[in-house]
């Protein structure tokens, strides 16, 4: 059920109140901002008209974490959200994932909320690439249902506010750039929240960045023995008298790229550029070459 317009106007309304206490005066630096935040307005008074409680709240959190306390972006943001949210009847709510996507992608241009575990360079010996889990398309994923294609892979979540959607962004382009030798990589998103990502929301939020990305999850177990195998570290984070579904997950980041079969190869750092990425992993598609036959698709 959609939310009354009152309830819109009190909850922006607060917001506002909140951001703007203590802090009368303009900052003339905030202007360039301006277009970001009417368009998280924008997002917000989608999420409040369609009922996305989750995301309007993530909107909220960055507005109070991250934006510039000045009045001008506060009334932009509370004109923007109030125009969108009496605007939203004429269009089709959107989903919950892919705008969440949308949040995320303007959360960027914020000051980050950084949750990341930095590991540094993970070494060769003590990886163990094995995997039992669910793919997003819901069919069980091994490491070894690969065996002509290379495997990069990402660990993360759908909730994540700044790492993930940069990595999975960074690994489009990746993809992109390699052009047709993509087509010998299969790429994956491995959930480390498997409370909050269902399959199908990890499904809409991989493709949103590439449809050749397959999303993966798994129960607590299976993703805490794949994270460990792959050394990967993550523990959930949450506020003080918060809401116990509204947390954050630190987690280690970067991507790991294993050879056809599942073999470990390397794993990259987190910020490695995309150019050095596309290099490197040229390099080792050179050392391996393709069968004489066509390679099938990897789904």
């Amino acid at each position: 059920m959609k939310p009354f317009l009152s309830d819109c106007c009190m909850i922006v309304s607060l917001l506002a109140l909140l951001l703007f206490v203590g802090n009368a005066r303009a900052d003339s630096n905030t202007a360039p901002l301006a277009a970001s935040v009417q368009a998280l307005g924008h997002l917000n008074g989608q999420a409040l008209s369609c009922g996305h409680k989750e995301v309007a709240a993530r909107i909220k959190e960055i507005m109070i974490t991250r934006v510039p306390k000045t009045r001008e972006l506060g009334a932009a943001f509370e004109q923007a959200t109030t125009d969108s949210f009496l605007g939203q009847g004429k269009t089709g709510c959107p989903g919950s994932a892919p705008l969440r996507v949308e949040v995320e992608v303007l959360a960027m241009k914020f000051a980050p909320a950084v949750h990341v575990i930095a590991d540094g360079e993970v070494p060769d010996v003590g990886i163990n690439p094995r995997y039992l889990l669910q793919a997003s398309n819901g069919r069980t994923l091994m490491d070894g249902d690969f065996p002509r294609h290379f495997q990069l892979i990402a660990f993360g979540y759908t909730f994540c506010p700044d790492i993930c959607p940069t990595t999975l962004q960074e690994m489009t382009e990746v993809l992109k750039q390699l052009g047709e030798q993509a087509e010998r990589i299969q790429p994956l998103f491995i959930s480390v929240d498997p409370e909050r990502d269902t399959l199908p929301q990890l499904g809409s939020y991989v493709a949103f960045f590439d449809p050749r990305i397959l999303g993966a999850t798994g129960s607590p177990a299976l993703v805490k023995r794949a994270a460990e195998n792959f050394k990967v570290r993550y523990e959930k984070v949450s506020e003080p008298g918060a809401d116990p579904k509204n947390y954050a997950v630190d987690h280690s980041a970067g991507m790991y790229l294993l050879a056809p079969g599942g073999q470990f190869i390397a794993k990259y750092a987190y910020a490695t550029p995309v150019a050095e990425l596309v290099e490197r992993i040229q390099a080792e598609l050179r050392l391996r070459p393709p069968p004489v036959d066509n390679v099938p698709a990897a789904r």
